[in-house]
């Protein structure tokens, strides 16, 4: 029951956000566990004791991820649009794209992991957040800001122009900050 091949066979992987966290340093070799492994074993039994090892491994490691004070996305974010006091669906939209650009250092956004950010707030439900057109805010930020100021929104140079590349213009950022300040 030795493997002779080659030892990487496979990854696991946690993914926060948008980043993945490679948990190799974190899990136990497999071989510690076939070492255990006798000739009485059976193959659902060596089965059961492997995926039992995975599983305390992945505990472990989420553990470890809790202590270290990794901040959860969706905490993290309701925070900063509830201190700024962001409340319509087009603010939103448009700070959850600036968060996913400037915090998550996302480059391509589908309009699902936008949606899935916002519901990770717990303001809305996923009912309610299923329903928001985010192509119709997208593109009306594009087009113009508020008030029929300069657009909020921007394609950037050399990429495609579909709506999961859009960044925000310095109008944008001026718009979020001036809701901050209550203004």
């Amino acid at each position: 029951m030795v493997s002779t091949g080659s030892r990487n066979l496979g990854g696991l992987y946690l993914k926060l956000g948008s980043r993945e966290i490679n948990l190799a340093d974190f899990t136990k070799e497999a071989d510690d566990q076939w070492l255990r492994i006798t000739p009485q074993d059976t193959w659902s039994s060596t089965l059961s004791r492997v995926r039992i090892a995975r599983q305390e491994a992945i505990e472990n490691s989420l553990e470890s991820i809790r202590t270290s004070g990794f901040p959860d996305r969706g905490s993290s974010f309701r925070r900063l649009i509830d201190s700024c006091g962001i409340e319509k669906k087009s603010d939103v939209v448009l700070a959850s794209i600036q968060y996913l650009r400037s915090v998550e250092k996302e480059g391509y956004t589908q309009p699902r992991d936008l949606k899935r950010l916002i519901e990770e707030t717990g303001k809305w439900t996923k009912r309610s957040v299923r329903k928001w057109n985010l192509s119709i805010y997208i593109s009306r930020m594009l087009e113009r800001g508020s008030g029929g100021s300069a657009p909020f929104l921007e394609y950037p140079r050399r990429k495609p122009r579909k709506n999961g590349y859009v960044v925000l213009t310095e109008a944008g950022r001026d718009h979020l900050d001036k809701l901050s300040l209550g203004r």
